[in-house]
């Protein structure tokens, strides 16, 4: 029994540190304070078996059993006992979140959606005209890496107040490319090759494109290449603010991206209007200023009722789903994210377990609804470091539908 609970309480230490972990990677905070104190709470996570090791063959004292003196003149027991108690509240409520996750917000009441995914077929070959843009970091190589298997996931949503004529109206959201040169040019390029393939209707660009200043030079011959009737849209990262993200964003609009940082752009897609708006807190203010309706009244249902600005579809792009709440407010219909990589590495049952994000796990990849808003939350294209297990790359191309047309 005690040897279980000791296991119970590393689980708990573990999920607790973790837990801060995430949501140090969530905070607009200085890149040297995050790098160092990861280092410092990874540490402590890593200790926690090695003291548990200690104590037992030091013979130490059983901290769950009573002590024979009284607490008061055990203050050192006190402590270990509440600390203990810490780890166990952090381990249920790591159970408890998990559970509610997997079983209830997944499986949304009033929004449907179909998933389909098949495996991208990526020949950086086909897409090189100099044979170091094929060039890759050696852990690429290594076995079981998934981080050049790259994925076309299909997924069909309904949006309540869709238009009847936007029914079928497909966006391709691509996120987090994080250009560094371990990953060679000819992947990023075959990834918008299969992109333009897919033909659609409009391309929204989530942040994080560069992690080195060099490799912004890369964007016209590879996102500079992305083309859609309805434009390509793109609002920055937080890691596009560590490198000279003015010059970043200039060469982006120079390559025919359109820039939705911070603004809201009234467009018309099959002569429907709606609203496309770029989300890029906490790193680089302010929000759009997106009018919502008034509190209590109704939406259109269709777009011939839909005059106002504040009536029309609208559809945000954002780096971080922990935007969600901002998106709620302003009644969002859909909103598009990125930045958490859907863990990178995804085990069994558990699915990830680090993920910068003020929520923790909580919107790792995939669809939520949150009334009145679907959120999707792409695992994005690449990552500053080219691991990936259980959790391949992908594009991800939303097929949208009015209510009951999904079979």
């Amino acid at each position: 029994m005690t040897f279980a609970l000791a296991l119970y309480t590393l689980f708990g230490h573990a999920f607790f540190w973790i837990g801060l972990v995430n949501r140090l990677h969530g905070a607009a905070l200085p890149r040297w304070f995050i790098t160092q104190s990861t280092k410092v709470l990874l540490a402590i996570v890593a200790a926690g078996p090695f003291l548990v090791l200690a104590w037992l063959l030091a013979g130490w004292e059983n901290p769950f059993v009573a002590p024979d003196r009284s607490l008061a003149h055990r203050p050192g027991h006190v402590v270990l006992l509440a600390y203990i108690g810490v780890c166990w509240l952090a381990g249920a409520g790591t159970i408890a979140r998990w559970l509610w996750h997997n079983a209830y917000l997944r499986r949304p009441r009033k929004v449907q959606w179909l998933h389909r995914r098949c495996r991208a077929d990526i020949s950086p070959a086909r897409a090189a005209l100099r044979p170091e843009e094929c060039v890759h970091h050696f852990t690429a190589s290594l076995p079981g890496n998934q981080s050049l298997q790259l994925d076309v996931t299909r997924r069909e949503i309904e949006l309540a107040w869709l238009p009847a004529a936007l029914d079928g109206v497909t966006i391709l959201h691509l996120s987090d490319f994080h250009f560094t040169g371990k990953v060679g040019k000819a992947y990023f390029r075959e990834v918008v090759r299969v992109g333009n393939e897919l033909q659609p209707d409009l391309i929204a660009l989530t942040g994080d494109y560069a992690d080195g200043d060099a490799c912004i030079d890369w964007i016209p011959d590879t996102l500079g290449r992305l083309s859609a009737p309805g434009g390509v849209y793109f609002v920055l990262g937080n890691h596009d603010t560590f490198i000279n993200t003015r010059r970043l964003r200039e060469v982006m609009k120079a390559s025919g991206l359109i820039d939705l940082g911070g603004r809201c752009l009234p467009l018309s897609i099959r002569g429907e209007p709606i609203i496309l708006a770029g989300n890029e807190l906490p790193w680089i203010p302010p929000a759009p200023d997106l009018s919502v309706s008034e509190p209590g009244r109704p939406r259109p249902r269709s777009s011939s009722e839909a005059s106002a600005p504040s009536e029309r579809l609208r559809i945000v792009l954002a780096h971080t789903p922990d935007q969600i709440g901002w998106a709620r407010c302003h009644e969002v219909d859909l909103m598009l994210c990125g930045h958490t990589h859907g863990g990178q590495i995804r085990f069994p049952l558990v699915g990830a377990i680090l993920m910068p994000s003020f929520h923790g796990v909580k919107f790792d990849c995939g669809l939520f609804y949150l009334p009145p808003t679907i959120l999707h939350v792409t695992r994005g294209v690449s990552g500053k470091y080219s691991l990936r297990w259980n959790c391949p790359p992908e594009i991800a191309l939303l097929t949208l539908h009015p209510p009951k047309k999904i079979c």
